[in-house]
């Protein structure tokens, strides 16, 4: 049996022939985020282009002809239901990836280029007006979305979620017994929270690193296989409480009013606001515990640094409402155990 790398790479060049270009290309590894997928962008060599064609010609052919090609372990990702979902986002005028070329058996998808820059990258150029406003305009459209391939975003789910936390950051990282008598109690008001709201189509990972702005104002979504119906506020508590960049309390005011500008969902601003803060909290609890379990199960020790900032807005957001407060108390006493924790050599 020929190694994956080989297999995939030989399947690439099939692949790019299948489409008319040349065989033979370059790649470059992408960044991953939590997933045991991997992302490489395929430029094709212009050995497809007629003699005939100048150089000028050959190096814009070159420059603008890339696709990303994805390694998706099946063992481990749920290709079908990707596939299902780029149709459907497609159809329903969702700006995300088309699959050129598939071998779904050992996980080989070839896909279209959507760009290099995420909207993490846009913050940095000071470019998050024009991002973010794309962004949320998006969200409406994914918002929109009704398609039986859409399972539901069961509150059984959610419990699981923030069993992440308590696994693998309070048991795993931190190493210390999981107060269950002082956080059930907040955490059965977190799930409650998630029902008690619109349900809708969510893409569930609705972050900065997830969507791309290009300098045209090209927009795009990915990593959105794991799409559910749940509830209205979450995606935007995605975007503006994002784990990799930090928003003032302004700029979160200020967007929100946005999107209540902009979605059909009759929505009750005070109601809604704390609806977002409180999908934010249950997000961040879990996206603390795969950050952890990345390190501890997966030898990847990359989000780490994000743990702090993000438990640090953890106990910002949990202390301004009366029912989350012994979560804050918590969440307070382990800070110095974390900071230490974290600063140990990995």
């Amino acid at each position: 049996m020929m190694p994956v790398e080989t297999a995939f790479t030989r399947w690439i060049s099939a692949a790019l022939g299948e489409l008319g270009c040349s065989r033979d290309f370059e790649q470059q590894p992408l960044k991953v985020e939590a997933s045991f997928r991997r992302f490489y962008r395929i430029t094709p060599h212009d050995h497809a282009i007629s003699s005939e064609q100048s150089v000028v010609t050959r190096r814009s052919y070159i420059a603008r002809q890339t696709y990303v090609a994805m390694h998706s372990p099946p063992e481990h990702e749920n290709n079908t239901q990707f596939a299902k979902l780029a149709e459907v986002f497609t159809d329903h005028g969702v700006p995300v990836p088309t699959i050129c070329a598939s071998n779904q058996p050992p996980g080989y998808f070839l896909l279209t280029d959507l760009g290099t820059r995420d909207l993490h990258e846009a913050y940095a150029d000071h470019d998050a007006e024009a991002a973010l406003t794309a962004a949320i305009d998006t969200l409406v459209d994914i918002q929109a979305v009704r398609h039986p391939a859409i399972p539901l975003y069961e509150p059984d789910r959610f419990r699981a979620e923030l069993e992440i936390f308590r696994e693998w950051f309070v048991e795993g990282l931190l190493a210390i017994p999981f107060p269950d008598s002082q956080l059930r109690s907040a955490f059965d008001v977190l799930i409650k929270a998630t029902q008690a709201q619109p349900q809708c189509c969510v893409h569930r990972d609705f972050h900065c690193k997830n969507l791309l702005y290009a300098r045209d104002g090209q927009f795009g979504v990915v990593d959105f296989q794991d799409a559910l119906v749940g509830p209205v506020s979450y995606d935007l508590a995605s975007l503006l409480r994002d784990c990799y960049h930090r928003f003032s309390a302004s700029e979160i005011d200020h967007w929100r009013k946005y999107y209540l500008a902009s979605t059909p969902f009759d929505l009750d601003e005070q109601r809604f606001t704390e609806s977002l803060d409180l999908s934010a909290v249950q997000r961040q609890l879990k996206a603390i515990g795969i950050f952890s379990r990345l390190h501890l199960r997966d030898a990847r020790s990359s989000h780490l640094p994000v743990i702090l900032p993000v438990l640090d807005e953890l106990i910002e957001m949990t202390g301004q409402y009366p029912v989350l407060l012994s979560l804050q108390g918590w969440l307070r006493n382990i800070r110095p155990q974390a900071s230490a924790v974290l600063a140990e050599p990995k």
